[in-house]
C-alpha cells in the first residue's frame, strides 16, 4: 500500500510546488506593472498665478493666444527617468523634447510659444505625454 501512495504523494507535492513558484511569478508581474510612472493633476492653461499654478484646464483658446501651459505633478518615477512630451498641431508635431525626472514625484511646467513671440495659430492641438514609448497622458486643445 505504501508503494501506491509513493508516486501520488510525489505528484501532488510536484503539482503544489508547481502552482507556488507560478503564483509568485504572476504576483511579480502585477507589482512591476503597478511600479510604472504615473501622471496626474494635469493642467492645461494660457496663465499662471503668482504661485506657478495654472489657472484651470480649457479646451479652447481664442486666437492671440502666444502661450499654452501644460502642468501635471509625477509619482513612481524610476531612478533617472524621463518623460517625452510632443505638442502637434493638425497632427503634425511642432515640438517635441525630452526631460529628466530627477527625483521619484515631483510637478513639472512646459511650455509651447513661438519663437518669434507671434500667436499659436488657430487649428486644432494635442498634447502627448509619454514614457519609453508608452502614452501616459494626451489632451487636445484648439486655438480658435
Amino acid at each position: 500500500m505504501s508503494k501506491k501512495r509513493k508516486p501520488f504523494l510525489l505528484i501532488v507535492v510536484l503539482f503544489a510546488t508547481v502552482l507556488l513558484l507560478l503564483s509568485f511569478w504572476v504576483i511579480r508581474q502585477n507589482n512591476k506593472s503597478n511600479e510604472s510612472l504615473m501622471i496626474h493633476n494635469v493642467t492645461v492653461s494660457t496663465e499662471l498665478d503668482d504661485k506657478l499654478r495654472l489657472t484651470g484646464t480649457v479646451s479652447r483658446f481664442p486666437y492671440g493666444s502666444r502661450q499654452i501651459f501644460l502642468r501635471f505633478d509625477y509619482s513612481k518615477a524610476a531612478q533617472d527617468g524621463e518623460v517625452k512630451i510632443h505638442w502637434s498641431m493638425e497632427e503634425k508635431v511642432v515640438q517635441a523634447d525630452t526631460y529628466k525626472l530627477f527625483t521619484s514625484s515631483g510637478s513639472k511646467i512646459y511650455c509651447l510659444v513661438r519663437e518669434n513671440g507671434q500667436p499659436l495659430p488657430r487649428g486644432p492641438y494635442s498634447i502627448c505625454i509619454l514614457n519609453n514609448s508608452e502614452h501616459l497622458f494626451d489632451f487636445r486643445f484648439e486655438i480658435y
